[in-house]
């Protein structure tokens, strides 16, 4: 029995001598295992310990690579992706600032832009957009896509619906994005004029029209009773009566308010089923440009 224990205990100290001695071999802080563990990172979506591992590759380097650019764009893309827009910018930037690769410039214009957009500062990603597009006779669907969102943001319909019906051939994503800027074209839109006008004509009316009954009945309501009570008092007592200025003062502010009232409502009706539709837009652009 402890002849044959013998041989195995030696083949195992002999294996374990050989596992020992091959985990030494590996340079688990080499750059390009840095780099491999920022890559498998990145694709886990663990975006801020991503960044932090592609900045310790550049630094474990002795001299910066040739995919520097590229290392500093994903870099950008991780920032990006976990909400820092401002430091992601910077790495953009300089990555245009290099001009060493043209694809690579051209990406970082896009993603500036992009950075932009979801900071909500729609003039100045469509200033960066414009940059890109007299480099190219045949610009990306990305460019057109990001073109038309921040004309849709800023509730220009007709001009982001045109912008898209350029994009040929058209992917989900353009369809999507014209159904949108359909429906903002299409909006339900009360006219502030007319509701005025209704409201002078007869108190409240306008309200009706904007789909505030109650408040239009209200008004009506409100209205005609402080004008019988102005009418009963100048007709007891003539142009003197207390009454009839007291209830005729009031109900003639009443009126005006009424009036004002109405146009307000229109404006209101039309700001909510624009922001009702942009809310929708929003929850589309969260899921499909992160």
């Amino acid at each position: 029995m402890k002849s044959h224990s013998l041989p195995l205990a030696l083949c195992s100290l002999l294996l374990a001598s050989f596992l020992a001695g091959d985990s030494l071999t590996i340079e688990y802080y080499s750059p390009d295992n840095i780099k491999r563990f920022a890559d498998f990172l990145y694709d886990q979506e663990d975006f801020q310990r991503a960044a932090a591992e592609y900045q310790r590759y550049l630094f474990a380097v002795e001299t910066l690579p040739t995919n520097t650019d590229s290392t500093l764009f994903r870099i950008g893309q991780c920032l990006r992706r976990n909400n820092d827009f401002a430091k992601a910018l910077e790495y953009f930037q300089n990555v245009i600032d290099s001009h060493s690769y043209q694809e690579m410039a051209y990406q970082a214009h896009y993603q500036v832009a992009l950075c932009y957009f979801l900071m909500e500062q729609y003039e100045q990603s469509s200033a960066y957009l414009e940059i890109l597009l007299p480099d190219t006779t045949q610009p990306g669907n990305d460019v057109q896509q990001l073109r038309a969102l921040n004309m849709i943001r800023i509730k220009q319909w007709d001009e982001a619906f045109l912008t898209l019906s350029t994009i040929q051939p058209r992917d989900e994503t353009t369809t999507d994005l014209m159904k949108f800027a359909c429906a903002g074209q299409n909006l339900p839109h009360k006219s502030k004029t007319i509701a005025g006008i209704y409201s002078t004509i007869i108190p409240g009316l306008g309200k009706v029209y904007c789909k505030r009954t109650v408040d239009g009945i209200q008004s009506l309501f409100s209205t005609t009773i402080l004008g019988w009570q102005a009418y009963d008092g100048f007709h007891d007592d003539g142009v003197s009566s207390l009454k009839g200025w007291i209830f005729g003062t009031i109900g003639g502010l009443f009126y005006l308010g009424n009036i004002y009232g109405s146009v307000v409502a229109a404006e209101i009706y039309n700001e909510e089923h624009e922001e009702k539709l942009l809310s929708t837009i929003k929850v589309y652009i969260n899921v499909h440009f992160d």
